[in-house]
């Protein structure tokens, strides 16, 4: 695998001080801002809390990035860094994590999940529509499976990138994954389209970890 293009930027914010360091930094900030907001507010759902989240993240980063050591992907660990400070506003706020499919990996999610027989002759509000069904059948996914599916498909993060940003093993990546995607379907089958008679539902089973 090539070297991250980041590891430069990053080793000039090691290496300089000043006015160069300060600049090397600024460079990343422009580059990741808008990935690092957007990552927020599809999580938290809430775009006041996520330039705060956004906010607190760059300046964890500004004071840590002499820790990092090059064994991941740049991108990851300020993933890491965006979620997991997520999870500590969620605590603190009693809130949830509400993931919103805004975005073109938004829209992928949508048209698997929520459409998967695109009719042309739907209008654009029976779309945005669809759009608010799906949003609800996330809120209604365990917060581990929520944050699978934000990194994957509004993301499009690999696997083994989710794996490192979450903690976990590659194996439960693709176990949460597998869970959310049966639990959508079935929410969306079961309620939110309207009842469906071929398919009992059975979302939210069973505890996640």
């Amino acid at each position: 695998m090539s070297e991250d293009p980041d590891f430069e930027l990053i080793r000039r914010c090691q290496r300089e001080s000043g006015a160069a360091g300060e600049a090397a930094f600024r460079a990343l900030f422009d580059l990741y801002r808008d990935r690092v907001f957007n990552l927020a507010s599809r999580l938290l759902g809430n775009p006041a809390d996520a330039e705060d989240v956004s906010q607190e993240a760059f300046v964890t980063v500004f004071r840590k990035l002499g820790e990092f050591r090059f064994s991941s992907r740049f991108y990851t660990w300020l993933y890491r860094v965006v979620f997991n400070l997520c999870v500590d506003h969620r605590r603190k706020s009693n809130a949830v994590l509400l993931p919103t499919t805004g975005g073109d990996s938004g829209e992928s999610l949508l048209m698997r999940l929520a459409d998967p027989e695109p009719d042309p002759s739907r209008t654009i509000a029976e779309g945005e529509e669809r759009t608010q069904q799906v949003e609800r059948a996330l809120r209604r996914l365990s917060e581990p499976l929520r944050a699978a599916v934000v990194l994957r498909y509004m993301e499009d993060m690999p696997y083994e990138e989710i794996a490192d940003v979450l903690g976990i093993s590659l194996g439960t990546v693709k176990s949460r994954l597998n869970r959310a995607h049966q639990q959508l379907q079935e929410l969306l089958e079961r309620g939110v389209f309207g009842p469906r008679s071929d398919r009992p539902g059975a979302a939210e089973r069973g505890a996640e970890h």
